[in-house]
């Protein structure tokens, strides 16, 4: 079996293992895998023969179910009686059986078993008959035989496929690999692919030291596979390269379609056409000239098919060690297009790694000096009343930091822990673990609108630009006997603005942050101004006199502003008044069609009497002046309507014509 060399763990769940090792000539390796594992193995297994041979196949174990795999073999055997019932089953077979010294052949006939009463006990026996030199049966007792010898080959394949079929079912979850390799001479021959193993874990430790902290980094490893790791080059890959599953293990089968032969109705011979000129001749091939028909394809043979080649004097001789790229180039030549996906970062351990199997191991990674110090950091939204010890990391250990739990020590005592982002080479970050006690944080909020500085009129609404200023004053109290490098995050909002405040030392997604040092036992304070741009609207449309005098006053419009919105609110004025006339005729209209709904009911009721008649004559005259009263309200409301019409337009015009924007 090829040994373990190399172990590659990536972030996303997957290892890729290499490995190497001396073979003999024809030589067949097997592995063992897992059946969850076999999709991957599949798809990424790379063999590779370094010294000039070749591999003929790779073959692996049917996903069929122990059931099924023996339906297709008529030999069974039992767990008791084996070799008898295996005995009966090979009626036919052609056996050599040695008995003492003597050594016969025959032909297996059958079992028999006799029954025999020894001191009132039964002891059975079971005889072998055999049909030898095809006229004479001979017994043998199975218990007398020394061995017998299947001759016929394919009753040996038979019997050899059936136990192996049913010792492999005895390896619970472990399926076989077998690599053929065929060479002369001793070579060297690598193997890797990729499984899935559990994730690797990184965590860090840091020495808070007075000159410059230490930082050493451990990685955590899991070994998972049924065999150890002894002595193997470790990779630890951090990143997000594509990886999926894909199911190349279990077969595949193609529903065809069923084509009925198609039956034709005899028919008489047919008569072709004589021909009118003679044919063109038909062109002879040539080596000079293009051929106008497509060859036939190729026959490969196995060994063509698996790399093997053909044997040509023009192809050189292998050397006896090429490189791993230089035989994958040799086994094939492929024309691909590589997209580089993700941001991979990897580190690679110098010394060999041991980790024996269903274990796991610590792995150190990273032990050196780098660039930070201890600061506190205050943000109201984790804590409110206290700021949090921290560390400021500069990453110069030219390393990516891969992100983990992070344990803090100061004089050898433990202070605290965190958690570290991942930390790209020269990034800065900020590592809280603890809470300051020794500093106390308040904050007053405070609010104000300061006057209207800006006016502009367009599309009929008038605005009125003024700013909200918003205070927050940090009130800092550092009882400690040295002083404070504080990080303070304030957190902004879209579209407001800093004044007045000192530039932020960086600005995040969400916070300005600010640093700045607090003496030693001291109080002070830090003032955080924003402002934010807001507005009034009027809509012109509907205009109030005093809302006009109030502009005047406070100097937002001038007398010819004012002159326009005055004429403004007069159109307006008179569109209400048109609107009450409007209502008022819509109102007569009403009524006087309920009147004469009414009159109408009434006349349902009358009869032929001479009083009767009178009242239906009266109630025919109320009608008529209705009706006349009717006809002059419509157009009275026609009139009206478009009164109004024309005059809104006058005021559209007179709206969309006013624009103005004044700075005051």
């Amino acid at each position: 079996m090829l040994p373990i060399k190399k172990v590659i763990l990536y972030k996303h769940g997957v290892g890729y293992f290499e490995r190497e090792g001396e073979v003999e000539g024809d030589i067949n390796i097997q592995l063992q895998f897992k059946s969850d594992e076999m999709n991957d193995v599949l798809k990424s297994l790379t063999v590779l023969d370094l010294s000039g041979g070749h591999i003929s196949s790779i073959s692996y174990e049917s996903t069929k179910p122990l059931e099924k795999q023996l339906e297709e073999i008529a030999i069974r055997l039992s767990d008791d009686s084996a070799l008898t019932e295996l005995l009966a089953q090979l009626k036919g077979a052609a056996v050599k059986v040695l008995v003492g010294s003597e050594e016969t052949q025959g032909i297996i006939t059958g079992i028999e078993t006799i029954n025999k009463t020894v001191n009132e006990a039964v002891i059975t026996t079971y005889l072998l008959t055999l049909l030898v030199d095809a006229d004479t049966v001979r017994m043998f007792d199975i218990l007398e035989i020394k061995s017998l010898t299947f001759l016929n080959e394919n009753l040996k394949s038979d019997l050899n496929h059936l136990l192996e079929i049913l010792i492999a079912s005895k390896k619970k979850d472990a399926k076989t690999l077998t690599i053929y390799a065929r060479g002369e001479g001793t070579r060297t021959l690598s193997a890797g692919y990729v499984v899935e193993t559990p994730v690797w874990k990184a965590s860090y430790r840091v020495l808070l030291e007075e000159e410059k902290p230490m930082i050493q980094g451990w990685a955590l490893v899991d070994n998972t596979q049924k065999e150890d790791w002894k002595d193997v080059s470790l990779t630890l890959v951090a990143g997000l390269p594509i990886s999926f599953v894909h199911d190349l293990y279990s077969p595949r089968f193609k529903r065809r379609p069923v084509v009925q032969v198609k039956e034709e109705e005899a028919y008489a011979p047919p008569v072709l056409e004589e021909g009118k000129a003679p044919p063109e001749p038909y062109p002879e091939a040539c080596e000079e000239c293009d051929m106008e028909f497509a060859a036939a394809p190729m026959s490969l043979s196995a060994d063509m098919a698996f790399g093997a080649g053909m044997p040509a004097p023009s192809r050189p001789a292998l050397k006896k060690e090429m490189s791993k790229t230089q035989a994958f180039q040799a086994s094939t030549q492929i024309q691909t297009r590589t997209v580089e996906v993700g941001d991979l970062f990897q580190y690679e351990i110098k010394n060999p790694v041991t980790v024996k199997r269903n274990q796991s191991a610590l792995v150190p990674i990273l032990q050196t000096s780098f660039q930070g110090k201890r600061v506190a950091v205050y943000n109201p939204e984790i804590r409110d009343k206290n700021p949090m010890s921290s560390l400021f990391i500069k990453n110069d250990t030219g390393l990516t930091l891969e992100g983990g739990p992070l344990t803090v020590m100061e004089k050898e005592v433990y202070v605290g822990e965190s958690m570290l982002d991942t930390l790209k080479p020269q990034e800065e970050r900020l590592v809280p673990f603890s809470v300051e006690l020794s500093c106390l944080i308040t904050r007053d909020t405070v609010s104000e609108n300061k006057a209207i500085h800006y006016v502009r009129i367009v599309s009929g609404y008038m605005y009125l630009d003024y700013f909200t200023l918003r205070k927050i004053t940090y009130k800092i109290k550092n009882k400690k006997d040295k002083h404070i490098d504080l990080f303070l995050e304030h957190r902004f909002n879209q579209g407001w603005e800093l004044i007045d405040t000192p530039k932020p030392y960086e600005t995040t997604d969400n916070f300005y942050r600010f640093r700045f040092d607090v003496p030693a036992d001291k109080y002070m304070e830090f003032t955080v101004t924003e402002k934010h741009q807001e507005y009034q609207s009027y809509s012109l449309w509907y205009l109030h006199k005093d809302n006009i005098n109030y502009w005047l006053n406070c100097g937002y419009i001038d007398d010819k502003i004012k002159g326009k919105l005055d004429e403004i609110l007069k159109i307006s004025v008179s569109i209400s008044d048109l609107d009450r006339q409007i209502q008022e005729a819509d109102n007569e209209i009403r009524e006087i069609h309920n009147d004469q709904n009414r009159i109408r009911e009434n006349l349902k009721s009358l009869g032929d009497s001479s009083d009767e008649k009178k009242l239906r004559e009266r109630y025919v005259q109320e009608l008529n002046r209705g009706e006349d009263q009717l006809k002059k309200l419509r157009q009275l409301l026609k009139d009206l309507k478009t009164r109004k019409q024309a005059v809104e337009k006058d005021r559209e015009k007179a709206i969309n014509s006013l624009e103005i924007n004044r700075k005051l």
